[in-house]
Formats: structure tokens, sequence, C-alpha cells
């Protein structure tokens, strides 16, 4: 394995900025991130993952995401300092239910960061630029709730709102989402740790689930008309023991046939050429198959070429989430025949966020 490649798996594994970056408590800790920074850098550019056989744009969506570790990092920093200053005053997100106790951080993003939060999750925007992305999920998941009320295949696929409200404090009103805990001590793990733990790429039979399991629950948004607009392996998680797949990360999706709220800059190049207009499930549709190539083996010749087929320029020409289910499901049986549960093995590596 070249540095290029290693640094790659050393983003991958990442759940949150102090993954990568350690903790943020002084001058030192800073000027140690940094050199990280220009380590990571150095090694996933473009240029040096041409030179060594690696994807240009798997290296370059890794480069991005360093970038984006770090803000999170020098944020989150800030805002520990700023607690500190305050007297350490316990951060609390004042629901419309009830008031919930800020813990631990167990995830971050580009525009929020994920805490414990008295047996659940909050999503708090880094910034008050940030909460209107917050509304955003706030609302698709409110409307995915109803739309899964009244089927039980959907019924876990979208993360559960809980509450809604906001953190007071010398950052002004940040707003925030309290949704149910799919960390790893529920048996989650996203695709961004499946990819770590398979650097290789997976079997196709070990991918067909998740893809069937997918396919199923973008249809349904779009059944519910939304467009998600950021299907990538760290909106994705997967449960391996009982095969359950979550699709998560509704803070930049739009009803069909608006615009986006924001976009992914670590996955620039999952985007297809209509992102900057209005957009329609076939965004979803170009993602998901992206998505797809990115998650197999380079040998799994067949079901690349399915998701190849998938991305026509034209967003009219691609086909629905739909009828790629049923189209898939055809593709698998000519491919493995009978369906049968197949264990999916996932290394403790990739298990600890």
């Amino acid at each position: 394995m070249n540095p290029t490649q290693e640094a790659q798996l050393e983003v991958l594994a990442a759940r949150t900025a102090s993954d990568l970056f350690g903790e943020n408590d002084g001058d030192r800790s800073r000027r140690a991130a940094l050199r990280t920074l220009r380590r990571l850098r150095a090694q996933l550019h473009p240029d040096r993952a041409r030179a060594a056989g690696v994807d240009v744009g798997e290296a370059t969506s890794a480069f991005v995401t360093v970038g984006d570790w770090h803000a999170a990092w020098l944020q989150d920093g800030a805002t520990g300092a700023r607690a500190a200053a305050d007297g350490g005053t316990t951060a609390v997100v004042h629901g419309r239910r009830r008031d919930w106790t800020v813990g631990a951080q167990v995830a971050g993003g580009t525009w929020s960061t994920l805490y414990a939060a008295d047996g659940a999750v909050a999503k708090i925007a880094r910034s008050e630029r940030a909460n209107r992305l917050v509304a955003v999920a706030a609302s698709s998941l409110t409307r995915l709730a109803a739309f899964a009320a009244t089927r039980s295949w959907a019924e876990h696929g979208y993360p559960h709102l809980v509450d809604v409200g906001e953190v007071r404090g010398p950052q002004g009103r940040r707003a925030a989402v309290v949704i149910e805990d799919l960390g790893t001590g529920t048996g989650h793990v996203s695709l961004e740790q499946v990819l770590a733990a398979h650097p290789g790429g997976l079997d196709g039979r070990d991918w067909a689930w998740m893809m069937r399991r997918l396919l199923w629950l973008v249809a349904g948004a779009h059944d519910a008309g939304l467009v998600h607009g950021a299907i990538a392996p760290a909106n994705v998680l997967i449960a391996p023991s009982d095969h359950r797949v979550v699709l998560a990360g509704w803070g930049m999706s739009t009803p069909s046939g608006g615009r986006l709220p924001a976009r992914m800059a670590s996955e620039a190049a999952a985007y297809p050429p209509e992102a900057d207009g209005a957009v329609t499930g076939a965004l979803d549709v170009w993602m998901l198959a992206h998505l797809m190539e990115r998650m197999l083996r380079p040998d799994e010749a067949r079901q690349r070429r399915f998701a190849r087929g998938c991305r026509q320029t034209a967003p009219r020409m691609r086909p629905t989430a739909a009828d790629l289910s049923a189209e898939y499901d055809d593709l698998l049986d000519r491919l493995h025949g009978p369906r049968t549960f197949r264990p999916f093995p996932m290394p403790a590596v990739a298990r600890t966020p």
C-alpha cells in the first residue's frame, strides 16, 4: 500500500475531527494538527494520486474532506475555549418537547456536529449560518416520518426525528435536531467505515443487499416528494448483523423541482451536471450510481456496467429509482440466482468511531 492509499484509509476511518487531529487543547496541538493537515494534503494531492495509480476523484474527495475536518476541528476548539471561559457551562439543546443535555461528540461534518444527548443524538449547527440546513433536515425528516408511518418497509430506513430546538451561547442561537441514536452501539456503521474496512471494494453479493435497500429508500423519498441531494458514504448507515440500511444526512435535501440548499464539498465529483439548478430524483439516481461504483470491487464488471447505465448526462434519460429496483433484482437473479442471507464481515478497526 502506497502513502496515498494509506492517507485515504486514514481519512475514511475518521468519524470525528479529533480522530485525525487529536484533542484541540492549546497551541502545541494546533501546530501538530497543521502538520497533519499538510502531510495528508500532500499525500492526497491529485498529481500524486495519479502518479500512485490511485483514483483521482476519490483522492480529491479525501483531500477536500481533510480540509473540512480541520476547519471543524478549529471551530470545535474555539467553541470549547469559549465554554471554558464562560465557566464551563454544560451545553443544552432547548427543544420543543424538553431540554437535552449535550454530552460527548460522536461525529462531525462540514456544517454540523453530532453529540450524545440523553440517550439520543443532537445534531447542532456549527454556526448560525448553518441554521437553515438544520431546518431543512427537520422538515424533510418530518415529511419522511409521515410517509413511513403507513409503509412498514420504510419505518426504520430514515432517521427518527425526536425533537427540534436550539443551543444558546457565545456563538448565538444555533439550531439543532435531536434524532435517535444510530451509532456503533446500535450495530450501525457508515459506508465510509465499510470502505475503510474493505479498501479493495465489496463482493457484489455483499453490496447487493445494501443497494436493494437503498433503492427502496431513495424511491420512497421520491414518492414523498423529496430529493436527498447528498447520497454519499458518510450518509448511509448499515447494520451488518441483520442487513438494515438507514439513509441519513437530510440537511441538503429539497422538494423535487427545487434547488439544493448546499452541497458536500468533499463529494464534488459525485454530483451530476444539473446540480447547480432545479433538481429532481434523477440527481439522486446519478449519485447512487456513483456510490455503487465506489463500493464495488473492480472485478464486479456486470454491476459496474449497471451503475454506469444510470449516469446519462440528461436527467430525463435516467431511470427512476423505482424502475431501477426491479431492474436490479433482475440483474441479481441472473448473476446469483435465488437470494440467501449472506453474513457481512466488518473488521473491528472500522467499528471504532
